[in-house]
């Protein structure tokens, strides 16, 4: 299942949807990976709260954790870049979906965001969009 940054910032928040995310990591039920992109996103955010060097410990530990595979969002360029050209979406969003469409997996997103539910009500996407707070 491909992750958006958002369910990273959950986990890590140590947030009741992040404490059932990782649940289901620890399990083995769920394989997570995303891009670097959303690392990328996910660093920022955590340094927006913590500082540079702590956000880079923890996306550090995030890593060497074996949760998560890190997929090269430059292998989904040309799928993304249409998908935004087509879609009023962020340009990190698409990058995931089109993860999720290229791999043919599963895309959880951590919660409902208005752009992403009036895409989905305008045109299904060619992969499966899930979103945490529905399951947890």
């Amino acid at each position: 299942m491909v992750f958006d940054t958002g369910v990273f910032v959950e986990i890590l928040a140590g947030s009741e949807l992040g404490r059932g995310l990782m649940e289901e990591l620890l399990s083995g039920k769920v394989k997570s990976v995303t891009t670097d992109l959303n690392l990328t996103e996910l660093n920022y955010i955590i340094c927006r709260k913590v500082g540079w060097e702590r956000s880079r410990e923890i996306l550090d530990k995030l890593l060497l954790s074996g949760y998560v595979e890190v997929l090269r969002a430059g292998d989904f360029t040309e799928r993304a870049a249409r998908m935004k050209c087509e879609r009023s979406l962020s340009l990190v969003d698409c990058f995931t979906i089109s993860a999720g469409e290229a791999l043919g997996v599963r895309v959880l997103f951590a919660r409902r965001e208005e752009e992403l539910e009036r895409e989905l009500d305008r045109r299904p996407f060619d992969v499966e969009i899930l979103f945490a707070e529905d399951l947890f």
